[in-house]
């Protein structure tokens, strides 16, 4: 029998589990005024009946033209994890490296795991001259979350260049850049945008993905997808996502002064680190034992453990009186660890 791939435990990055929960949920960064009514509109009219066209032309080309890109260099997908998975498929080789910028989403330091090539974690000031030609992919979360660092336009440039000298592929993951007020991206053969709008939207699941590369890169991951990969209601979703951009207008000003409205709630508490985006980080000293305890309290947050972060939690915000009662559970839960 061939060496399969090892058999690896699930890490859940937030949302529900297989358990029961009825309470507040801070540990999904979306957009707290979702869903997009335009965008569910289209996800509901879509002709769930039929197969949708296997090239998904029209929607490749609606989403081309509004990046300004041919629909050779769109690949989509139905979450970004698929993106992912596909990418270190394609070109991250068993013993290869990823070299992620903080440390990396989950699922994409799974998707290597299980491809048995090693991640290795450096530093926004390391990463340039640690891209060598033993560097498969390298990946950047513009936002990164949890931490909310960006690059500049001007820093991402010459990391995308060492990738190409590198024969190396850059991946920008924008799912929290629309939150940003100014965020842009290089085009350069190396670079790979990753875009999952359902964040922003406030519609997670519909789970709306796709990726903007060179027309070679695109192809290669469109040829690790099988047939009719996206549904009817999701590929409709995308399609309407160009003329659906009022919803953010509106929302995403708000979702900015509410989240910096709770990091000044938060820092009386312990450090915070928020940085623009939704979601923030809070030093809490044991983070396991504290998200355990505002669990049983019903308020659910992200420990951040797995980014190597264990003293902290994050936290994405949601209305104002949810917040409230996400700072009341805190102090209480707080309080308890200081006198227990």
């Amino acid at each position: 029998m061939p060496e399969l791939p090892p058999l690896l435990p699930r890490s859940y990055h937030g949302g529900p589990t297989s358990e029961a929960f009825t309470g507040l949920d801070f540990s999904v960064n979306a957009n707290p005024y979702g869903p997009n009514p335009a965008l569910l509109r289209a996800l509901r009219e879509a002709d769930h009946a039929h197969y949708p066209d296997p090239t998904y032309r029209a929607v490749r080309g609606r989403l081309a033209a509004w990046h300004g890109v041919s629909p050779s260099e769109v690949a989509l997908a139905v979450g970004a994890s698929d993106l992912l998975y596909r990418i270190v498929r394609a070109f991250l080789p068993p013993g290869g490296t990823l070299l992620s910028v903080h440390a990396p989403f989950g699922e994409l330091a799974r998707a290597a795991a299980l491809n048995r090539a090693t991640v290795r974690v450096t530093t926004p000031e390391a990463a340039l001259n640690a891209t060598r030609a033993d560097v498969a992919l390298v990946y950047v979360g513009h936002p990164h979350n949890p931490t909310g660092h960006r690059y500049s336009h001007q820093e991402l440039q010459p990391l995308a260049a060492a990738c190409q000298t590198a024969g190396a592929l850059l991946i920008v993951d924008e799912a929290y850049a629309p939150f940003l007020p100014i965020s842009s991206t290089p085009r350069t053969p190396s670079l790979i945008r990753l875009l999952s709008p359902g964040k922003a939207h406030g519609l997670v699941g519909a789970r709306p993905a796709y990726a903007l590369a060179a027309p070679e890169v695109a192809a290669r991951l469109d040829n690790l997808a099988p047939a009719w990969h996206v549904p009817a209601g999701t590929a409709a979703l995308l399609a309407a996502l160009p003329e659906a951009g009022d919803f953010l207008k509106k929302t995403l000003p708000r979702v900015r002064q509410e989240a910096e409205a709770l990091a000044t709630a938060l820092r009386p508490l312990g450090s915070v680190e928020q940085h623009g985006t939704p979601y923030l980080t809070l030093d809490v000293g044991n983070a396991a034992r504290v998200a355990a305890r505002l669990l049983e309290c019903g308020v659910r947050v992200r420990d951040c453990a797995s980014y190597g972060l264990p003293d902290r939690i994050r936290v994405s915000t949601r209305q104002p009186h949810e917040n409230a009662r996400l700072i009341t559970a805190l102090k209480t839960v707080l309080e308890g660890e200081q006198h227990g």
